[in-house]
């Protein structure tokens, strides 16, 4: 007979799950501070923040979390370069929950 070889189903991705620090050190310390002191007088930004601080770990891959990068590039908090990065760059070992 003819030989079919196994159908493989395509690999699962990695998760792209980093705790909340990682996530934070993924910012400069001049992107953090500039997103706190936003928080103070831009509800839209304090929601971010108060969201963040609500989560256990963030999905790189989530679109909450790609809606919430794009929040703070909309703000002049981030540039689009920089969201990019934050939401692209490999996953390190010392970044897993």
């Amino acid at each position: 007979g003819i030989f079919h070889p196994p159908v493989l189903d395509p690999p699962i991705p990695d998760p792209k799950i980093i705790t909340k620090l990682a996530f934070r050190f993924r910012l400069t310390d001049m992107e953090y501070v500039g997103v706190l002191n936003a928080a103070k007088t831009d509800v839209e930004v304090a929601a971010w923040v108060e969201t963040f601080n609500m989560v256990a770990r963030i999905d790189l891959d989530d679109q909450r979390t790609k809606d919430g990068v794009a929040k703070l590039v909309s703000k002049n908090l981030l540039t689009q370069d920089r969201a990019t990065e934050i939401l692209t760059a490999p996953v390190q070992k010392n970044e897993t929950p």
